[in-house]
């Protein structure tokens, strides 16, 4: 769970300009952002005593990963079986409830029940920060964590500041989630 927060964080500066947004009125706007990457491989080798999958990538490129005691249909993997590995990450940004305060993290982990193994992870942490500084002409804001750390962001466009202003407290919701699915070969 450290390294999910240490990445979190990481992409919760990355990302915090692009999400920080609002329309023209004087309240913004909760405010989503997104991003999708998808990557299919082939399993070309499965050494069940060591539990390693050599994958073949679409360019080209081979890896050799073991496989944890976590996957539970190992032995229904095939050589030639492809695998789609999808991975999103998402980052809300919203004015704060009074009084609100960060939310635990939460993880989730399913398995797929269907005729091909795979399956999905999910995790999720809000943080509420104070708004401290906002700077219109580079334009970025800097913003205090709960633990008292200053971070400042640059935002893509001045007009996601407005209805923004020093004090207000803003709620950052980072999650990042992973589908794993498994499929037979295509046929030729």
């Amino acid at each position: 769970m450290k390294m999910f927060r240490k990445t979190a964080t990481a992409l919760l500066t990355a990302m915090a300009a692009v999400a920080l947004g609002a329309s023209a009125a004087d309240t913004p706007k909760p405010q989503k952002v997104s991003e999708t990457a998808s990557l299919t491989a082939t399993i070309t080798a499965i050494n069940p005593t060591t539990r390693e999958i050599t994958f073949k990538g679409p360019k080209g490129e081979v890896e050799t990963l073991v496989a944890s005691d976590e996957v539970k249909r190992f032995s229904e993997l095939k050589v030639g079986d492809q695998v789609t590995v999808t991975y999103t990450v998402s980052l809300a940004v919203r004015l704060a409830k009074p009084d609100e305060a960060a939310a635990a993290a939460s993880a989730d982990l399913s398995r797929s029940k269907g005729p091909r193994p795979g399956g999905a992870a999910k995790a999720e942490t809000t943080i509420v920060v104070t708004l401290e500084n906002i700077d219109a002409t580079v334009p970025s804001v800097t913003f205090k964590t709960a633990t008292g750390e200053l971070r400042t962001v640059h935002v893509r466009d001045p007009k996601n500041l407005v209805g923004y202003k020093v004090g207000d407290k803003v709620a950052i919701t980072y999650t990042e989630s992973m589908a794993i699915a498994v499929s037979a070969p295509a046929k030729k």
